[in-house]
């Protein structure tokens, strides 16, 4: 609405009535109100100009120091590849940061050539690893599968997919405790976060699963299910990157999972039964850090000689 056009517009008598009052000392007032506009009026308090950068430009002050919104972060990548064999079927990428509150970002990309796919993935946990909110977008088969955005408020878990299959909301109830599979491996120890270390034996979880197959029909939502976790005791497991002191958990039943330090970020994963192995082979900040010195090489005792003398080294044999 155009309040301006509303209002009744001046006489020209008026106008010129209203200017000669102006000039002569202003337009008469009741005696309250003449205090009132002739009261000085305080200062308005105007912040200062950014200092003047090149050519004029406002410049605004910026830190040289550490970035304080991540206070610990780790990268690093692993290679996909058949358990008997080697056969390399893909990689992944992530980088973890972890922020003042505790909370914890972490960025998942993956290439599975091997089935034609590439997931993108953000996931961002509170500080005891349960999800807060998360996004994916799925190529799987070759073609688009669809993308979704998932946001935890409580008990409450609400999602919006969108994709070939259209745009489809989705609100469901979560328990105290679940976590989310987004199907990279870089966050599936955040999965046993929930284990209560009192108690030994298998535990049941709670897990929201994200459909992630090659029909592009079904949205990327999720369904609850129940994951049983099994903490097999701690070991040093040896992968490309590094020697590191490591969990191990049975997670589901079928995939065995080496995690580390207080990210529980994953150095191993296998799954005996598809025959699927994934190692960490780069790590970079914490998860470089957590690795342990190289083991000792293994030296054989050098048998004695007939003579009853060592043997020289096999080096100078010809």
């Amino acid at each position: 609405m155009n309040l301006p056009a509303l209002l009744p517009r001046p006489s020209g008598a008026t106008l010129v009535a209203v200017a000669l009052a102006l000039l002569c000392g202003g337009i008469a007032r009741p005696a309250e109100t003449q205090a009132q506009v002739q009261a000085p009026a305080p200062a308005p308090t105007i912040p200062a100009a950014p200092a003047a950068g090149p050519g004029g430009a406002s410049r605004v002050e910026e830190n040289t120091g550490p970035n304080t919104t991540i206070v610990r972060r780790a990268s690093g990548t692993y290679r996909y590849e058949t358990l008997g064999g080697g056969r390399v079927r893909g990689e992944e990428r992530f980088q973890l940061l972890v922020h003042p509150d505790g909370t914890r970002t972490m960025l998942m990309w993956h290439d599975l050539a091997a089935r034609n796919a590439q997931f993108t993935v953000v996931l961002r946990n509170d500080a005891q690893l349960r999800p807060l909110e998360a996004f994916v977008s799925y190529w799987n088969g070759g073609r688009f599968k669809g993308s979704a955005h998932f946001l935890v408020e409580g008990t409450r878990l609400t999602a919006q997919a969108s994709g070939p299959a259209g745009v489809v909301p989705q609100a469901t109830v979560v328990p105290p405790w679940f976590s989310i599979g987004t199907h990279p491996v870089a966050a599936d120890g955040w999965h046993t976060a929930g284990f209560d270390a009192a108690r030994d034996g298998e535990q049941v979880s709670t897990l929201y699963s994200l459909e992630a197959g090659t029909d592009p029909m079904k949205p990327v939502l999720g369904t609850l299910v129940p994951l049983k976790l099994e903490r097999l005791g701690d070991e040093t497991v040896e992968v490309p990157a590094g020697r590191f002191a490591a969990t191990h958990w049975r997670i589901a039943g079928v995939n065995d999972l080496w995690v580390v330090g207080p990210d529980r970020l994953v150095v191993k994963s296998v799954i005996p039964a598809r025959d699927l192995q994934y190692l960490l082979v780069e790590a970079d900040g914490a998860l470089r850090e957590a690795a342990l010195p190289a083991a000792a090489p293994t030296v054989a005792p050098a048998s004695p000689s007939a003579s009853g003398r060592s043997a020289p080294p096999s080096n100078t044999r010809r």
